[in-house]
């Protein structure tokens, strides 16, 4: 937890758990060669709460430990951010913890955490509802947030302190049965130490660290999972489905939920019933399926990928139409900006016999003679392409088309085809009519390029 030289900031309420972990650290730190600091937050709730910062302030005068006193409006917070108390009051205690964790250069931040604790948060996270992540309950160390006492009971906490002749400050609100974390401390697991099994929070303790290490493993393969299927971008995960799917499910739906992770703020706002709707539309791998999430996230299989991202406002005009054939005829050679696609580049010129056909997949040539005008637009109903197939030329749905090219749903209203009425001479990144390739017979071709290689990506 912490090692020579270190300087480590104590979390100090003035509570009988602080005053035993400062106390403790403070008669240890010649032999760990270790600096004190204690920080006390007053949340502004309690009248009392000044006689509980003198309190501190002397403790630690007393014993030559520097301190610091920070003050908050808890109460007022919570109003303001929708929280409850004591989520506010945890938050506004960290955020002062690593501020003067910074301030002062101190490597770790020790908490007083005890045994009861970790017995008091594993049986809330299971009634609240939680998997092996929170059935780990409350961990010894988490990044530089150390908990000592995580061995001892609040009862051996108390009997040190007497034995030590120490007193401490009790916050009556403690008392209180009015948050459910009062009623778990004050009432069920009194009741189950009596009348159940007297080692109740012992073994309580036990089967949350074997959580815990269960969790620790899972991590790690999930983690290699996700590598392995998944890619982030910094705003959307994409997912190789046939290669998640090689794993069990259990690791799956943590997959998804790390993905969860690196895209939402909370954690805690992500419940199973999220993760088992991404999972419910990668049951297949073809067609396309779409779920909205917490954040403006939304989940969309395009058959066997599946990408998580917020939610994006549609940019392109689907009303636009971008006639240009009439002016390449006349001009020979004209330009446009193509919507979603890039800069096209379009001439008419006459067609050599035997020369080389582009086959880039922006770069493309159309027998002049067969079109009788050619626009860009986004498609509509009746719009078709004529397929070559090994029966010869067929005439296809242009929507049965982008099926069968698995074509993301969501994008086909907003791909810019090239069109000849109804008839798709071209959908850019994908295939180009059979009808009006060029051949043996083509006096005159249409080449058409796209200087960017076109931002579709094929």
């Amino acid at each position: 937890m912490a090692v020579s030289g270190d300087k480590i900031l104590v979390g100090f309420s003035g509570g009988a758990d602080s005053v035993a972990l400062l106390l403790v650290l403070y008669k240890l730190k010649e032999l760990l060669g270790t600096e004190l600091v204690a920080v006390h937050v007053n949340h502004g709730i309690r009248e009392e709460a000044g006689e509980d910062a003198d309190f501190t302030r002397r403790f630690c005068e007393e014993r030559n430990i520097r301190y610091y006193l920070v003050e908050e409006d808890v109460p007022g917070i919570a109003r303001e951010n929708k929280l409850t108390e004591e989520e506010a009051g945890r938050n506004v205690r960290y955020k002062a913890f690593r501020t003067i964790a910074e301030k002062e250069g101190a490597a770790k931040i020790a908490v007083a955490h005890h045994r009861n604790d970790v017995a008091e948060t594993l049986l809330l996270n299971l009634l609240r509802g939680t998997g092996l992540h929170g059935a780990g309950a409350i961990r010894p160390v988490r990044d530089n947030v150390i908990r000592p006492l995580l061995c001892v009971t609040r009862q051996e906490i108390e009997e040190y302190l007497g034995d030590e002749g120490i007193s401490f400050c009790h916050d009556a609100t403690n008392d209180e049965n009015i948050h459910t974390r009062n009623k778990v401390r004050n009432e069920l697991i009194p009741y189950m130490t009596e009348n159940i099994n007297a080692e109740a929070v012992k073994h309580l303790c036990r089967a949350a660290a074997d959580f815990a290490l269960a969790d620790d493993f899972i991590s790690k393969v999930t983690g290699e999972f996700f590598d392995k299927a998944c890619t982030y971008d910094g705003k959307s995960v994409k997912i190789e489905l046939k290669k998640l799917k090689s794993g069990d499910l259990f690791i799956q739906k943590n997959v998804i939920l790390k993905c969860f992770e690196l895209l939402t703020p909370n954690r805690k706002d992500i419940t199973a019933s999220h993760v088992d709707a991404v999972a419910d539309i990668m049951g297949s791998e073809s067609g396309t399926a779409s779920v909205d999430l917490p954040y403006g996230l939304i989940a969309k299989r395009e058959y066997d990928e599946l990408t998580l991202s917020k939610k994006e406002a549609e940019i392109l005009d689907k009303t636009l139409v971008i006639d240009f054939f009439d002016r390449v005829k006349k001009d020979g050679k004209v330009s446009d900006d193509i919507p979603g696609i890039g800069r096209m580049e379009a001439s008419v010129r006459e067609y050599v016999k035997g020369a080389s056909i582009p086959r880039g997949t922006y770069t493309k040539w159309f027998d002049c003679d067969r079109i009788q005008t050619a626009v860009f637009r986004c498609r509509r109903p009746d719009d078709y392409i004529f397929i070559e197939m090994e029966s010869g030329i067929h005439k296809k749905k242009l929507s049965k088309f982008m099926t069968d090219a698995k074509i993301p749903i969501d994008r086909r209203d907003s791909i810019y085809v090239m069109a000849d009425g109804d008839k798709v001479l071209w959908v850019p990144g994908y295939r180009i009519s059979a009808d009006i390739k060029v051949s043996e017979d083509t006096k005159s071709i249409l080449a058409i390029n796209f200087l960017d290689g076109g931002k579709n990506g094929g």
